[in-house]
């Protein structure tokens, strides 16, 4: 037979300790440059079911999907990492979250956690961007743990299917701009299109 017995103790919130701060799981600016952004971003455009534009915007935030509006808007001055990144993680949130376009497919809404819908749109702009060869690990992993603290192992669990499918449509629909763009302009970057994107992600 096992016993089991709890012991009391002190807690102390954190403005009652001194000490070094401790470290915060902050989300920084990704930095770099995307080969052949122009030609990139255009795809996203293209395949994003609202219009993308860049605006000034305050404080942390790196963009935003305007529900009312049906529209992607990009922090003005980002690196081209962040604004491709950011690009795909809003389209995500147009695709999977607004509900006249769940509507129009007949889709029934039933997420409704904004930790969950989160979670979900970075989790597809970090498997779109590492399919493309884009590091964005260090924002995302930071920006999903921050939505995902406290959120049960099995609702996270529940949303892998969906970000799957999403980032398997958004890259087909990529490759598929590509190769559409190479025709239009004559170039267009390299886009894995050697391999099945089924094992890629």
């Amino acid at each position: 037979m096992e016993l089991i017995s709890f012991q009391i103790g002190n807690v102390f919130d954190v403005s009652q300790t001194e000490g070094e701060p401790l470290p915060e799981l902050g989300v920084e600016e990704l930095k770099g440059n995307v080969k052949d952004y122009g030609i990139f971003f255009q795809a996203l455009r293209e395949v994003s079911p609202v219009p993308i534009r860049f605006e000034p915007m305050s404080g942390r935030k790196k963009g935003y999907y305007h529900l009312d509006e049906k529209r992607i808007a990009i922090k003005e001055g980002v690196s081209e990492l962040q604004a491709v990144k950011t690009a795909v993680h809003e389209i995500s949130h147009a695709k999977l979250h607004d509900p006249d376009t769940l509507k129009k497919q007949r889709i029934q809404v039933k997420i409704r956690n904004e930790n969950t819908m989160e979670v979900q749109a970075e989790s597809v702009a970090y498997v779109v961007s590492k399919y493309y060869g884009l590091d964005a690990s260090e924002y995302s992993f930071a920006y999903i743990a921050g939505w995902g603290s406290g959120r049960e192992m099995k609702e996270l669990k529940a949303s892998l299917k969906t970000i799957q499918k999403t980032a398997y449509g958004l890259i087909t629909d990529l490759d598929a701009k590509f190769l559409e763009l190479r025709k239009r302009f004559g170039k267009i970057p390299t886009v894995n299109q050697d391999r099945s994107i089924q094992k890629r992600i």
